[in-house]
């Protein structure tokens, strides 16, 4: 049995992670959420974490049954105290901090097994022939506007769906349609009132990002973040050409892995599975930079943090640039291959393949480990 669960920790995935809290600021980031291929959502206190030290994992102090398959995307929204979580089922479930908070914090494993979501949608089904539907499309990434209490769902039908989380409407209030058919979208990033107000970002499969007015639900540019080029939606020719200044041949066309909002959102940075990760300035409505971690490592997970850019993919290792494009730091970490990249309160949280996220101070050093169900 031993072995058993030890096999099954070695070919656990961790999809997602994101610290939280309830209230703002410091105080929001005491405890943190980890979505695996498990279904399940592991919690933890930071302070218990910390305590552990880095060499021992630590258990959650509490864990969720939220999802029938993989968690693949957690958001947190700290001024209306929820946490939401999608995965491969294609049910998105918002659940309340406060309750989670509670449940994790209390030694009674009745009130732990009681956690439900305060509300859950479902991704809609494709019609079919002869009135049959076709699978539920599984959420891969979600945003939330905050400006408009809107969660945005990344769907593997090439749709992003708005949920009304307010009203908690069982019908989307938003579906974002224009990536190529078929094409699975990997992320989304959503403004909450800031520079950006009124926008969502996506990546898709098809090698590109699109810039959205929700409003509208049309796109306003077409990104392609390898070959660093934008295109308008009034323009048939792609502008905006940076970095090397070279364009990939027609038929090497990345998909689009990750995308992060800066905190005063006039930066969005797009990660690529060419090993790419490009800034696109809303001031401008181009691209500015583009910074390579090499071609071999596809992009998957990227923060932006102040004036750095944190992003990680399929090696060993999170990478740090400034916002000039240049280096600071090639940081070694235990996942061979990296999916939820999380920072807050001069701390890192880095999850991929394996049963563990591992925790990292400013100065690069593992300072606690945690072991995710």
């Amino acid at each position: 049995a031993a072995a058993l669960e030890e096999r099954l920790e070695e070919t656990r995935t961790v999809y997602a992670n994101v610290f939280f809290g309830v209230g703002v600021g410091a105080a929001a980031n005491g405890y943190l959420a980890c979505g695996s291929s498990t279904g399940a959502i592991s919690v933890f206190n930071v302070d218990h974490l910390l305590a552990g030290g880095p060499e021992n994992d630590v258990a959650p102090a509490l864990v969720l049954p939220a999802h029938e398959g993989a968690v693949y995307s957690l958001v947190v929204h700290a001024e209306e105290g929820i946490l939401c979580s999608g995965g491969d089922d294609g049910r998105t479930a918002v659940w309340r901090v406060d309750a989670l908070v509670a449940a994790a914090d209390d030694d009674d494993e009745t009130k732990k097994k009681n956690v439900r979501p305060a509300a859950a949608f479902v991704n809609p089904q494709r019609g079919l022939p002869r009135g049959a539907l076709g699978a539920i499309p599984e959420t891969n990434a979600l945003a939330y506007d905050g400006s408009r209490g809107v969660l945005f769902a990344a769907a593997g039908d090439g749709l992003c769906y708005g949920w009304d989380v307010r009203e908690a409407r069982s019908s989307p209030a938003a579906r974002l349609r224009g990536h190529a058919t078929g094409k699975p979208l990997h992320c989304a990033a959503a403004s909450s009132g800031g520079g950006a107000s009124g926008t969502v970002v996506t990546g898709s499969e098809d090698g590109t990002a699109r810039i959205w007015d929700v409003r509208r639900e049309t796109a306003t540019h077409v990104v392609n973040p390898y070959a660093a080029t934008s295109v308008s939606r009034h323009s048939e020719e792609a502008s905006d050409v940076v970095g090397d200044g070279k364009k990939p041949p027609a038929n090497e066309r990345r998909w689009v892995g990750c995308v992060a909002l800066d905190g005063a959102e006039n930066w969005c940075a797009m990660g690529s599975g060419g090993g790419t990760v490009t800034m696109w300035s809303f001031a401008a409505g181009a691209c500015a930079s583009r910074v390579t971690a090499g071609r071999g490592t596809a992009m998957q997970a990227v923060k932006l943090t102040g004036e750095h850019v944190v992003a990680a993919g399929s090696e060993p290792h999170v990478f740090r640039w400034n916002l000039a494009g240049k280096l600071i730091s090639r940081q070694p970490c235990g996942p061979a291959s990296v999916f939820a990249l999380d920072a807050a309160r001069a701390m890192t949280a880095v999850g991929g393949v394996g049963a563990t996220v591992e925790i990292f101070s400013a100065l690069g050093t593992k300072v606690a480990t945690a072991k995710c169900a």
